[in-house]
């Protein structure tokens, strides 16, 4: 039988949820370091609450397909896909930085249908699914009427690679002193969620996944703004540009 998209929101706060609370217990622990790279760290958690996620998932869809950070296959066309981040903000774990999320998204042949973000250290649930709007635990939220970008609040995500820093860094010489703040912040799903909520005015980055902002790109819509992916640096990732839709950003 076809799942709602209601039933389909539902299930991706609930799983999302539950992967909050194994984070918030594991915060006492001392974490495992799968690898670490120039600007990236793998934590054994991030393997165990994608399995955690997956298994919740298939245990109630067990015919759909499973696309994660730590892992996965793209489903078939005409199969219903989950794409997770277990943690999207792994490096601020580590380092005790309370700014990370878990990211989950249902999508179906390329189409984000249902999405929940959840902040586990303010516990907030960031949620929407096709059509329903954008909630924040449940109240709507929507982005910010903003027009004047000296009056903005901008994200800029750095990425790994060398090109995709460069270009982050020409962003900040450019929108310094034309808005009222610069923000990097270390968590797109979050930043995603911010410019759903109207904390911040836009976010753009040079080259994230798409278990990074499926559940976001479509929060951001629902709750009245704009997304705009591209290919980004290196192949296979994803130039984002998220907005209110009002401010003018005549660079990205």
């Amino acid at each position: 039988m076809k799942p709602s998209l209601e039933g389909l929101r539902a299930t991706a706060e609930r799983i999302a949820r539950n992967a909050g609370a194994t984070l918030r217990q594991a915060k006492a622990e001392s974490l495992h370091v799968d690898s670490a790279e120039q600007h990236d760290i793998k934590l054994e958690l991030d393997r165990r609450i994608q399995e955690q996620i997956r298994k919740e998932i298939l245990a109630e869809h067990s015919h759909h397909g499973f696309l994660g950070e730590e892992g996965g296959e793209a489903a078939k066309a005409g199969q219903y896909e989950w794409v997770v981040d277990p943690i999207d903000g792994t490096v601020n774990l580590f380092y005790g930085i309370p700014h990370y999320a878990v990211s989950i998204a249902c999508r179906l042949d390329g189409r984000t249908l249902s999405g929940a973000i959840y902040d586990p250290n303010r516990d907030e649930m960031f949620s929407s699914h096709a059509g329903g709007g954008s909630t924040c635990n449940g109240k709507s939220i929507h982005v910010a009427h903003r027009l004047k970008l000296e009056e903005a609040v901008l994200a800029l995500g750095f990425s790994k690679g060398k090109a995709t820093i460069l270009k982050c860094l020409e962003l900040y010489q450019h929108y310094g002193d034309k808005v009222r703040k610069l923000r990097a912040m270390g968590s797109a799903a979050l930043d995603l969620a911010y410019v759903a909520s109207g904390r911040l005015d836009a976010y753009i980055e040079q080259g994230v996944s798409i278990w990074d902002v499926a559940a976001g790109a479509l929060i951001v819509e629902e709750a009245g703004g704009q997304v705009r992916m591209s290919p980004g640096e290196p192949e296979g990732k994803i130039h984002l540009v998220a907005s209110n839709g009002r401010i003018p950003l005549d660079m990205v």
